[in-house]
């Protein structure tokens, strides 16, 4: 028999008032980018662009293989999208 301990796992996050979501032009939910700087030890959040994608257009031979990534890498398929689209703009 194998005995394990229970641990806690601390999660951090930045927080937003109202007012500040308001000047930076975000919605509550927004999903953000991180940008680390080892220069100055900084870090900048960039919201993500919206893209509109309709994958009725897509065969069913790539959907498969968006959901066997996603499964392969445990990673949400939006995830798997964010990084094809990433390699072919710096390819182009």
């Amino acid at each position: 028999m194998i005995i394990k301990k229970v641990q806690k796992k601390e999660d951090f996050f930045i927080q937003f008032t109202d007012e500040e979501l308001e000047s930076l032009n975000l919605k509550k939910n927004d999903k953000l980018s991180i940008e680390y700087n080892e220069g100055d030890n900084s870090c900048t959040l960039k919201p993500y662009a919206k893209l509109e994608i309709d994958l009725s257009e897509f065969t069913r031979e790539a959907l498969e293989e968006l959901i066997i990534q996603s499964v392969e890498r445990d990673v949400s398929v939006n995830e798997v999208i964010e990084e094809i689209i990433k390699e072919y703009i710096d390819k182009e």
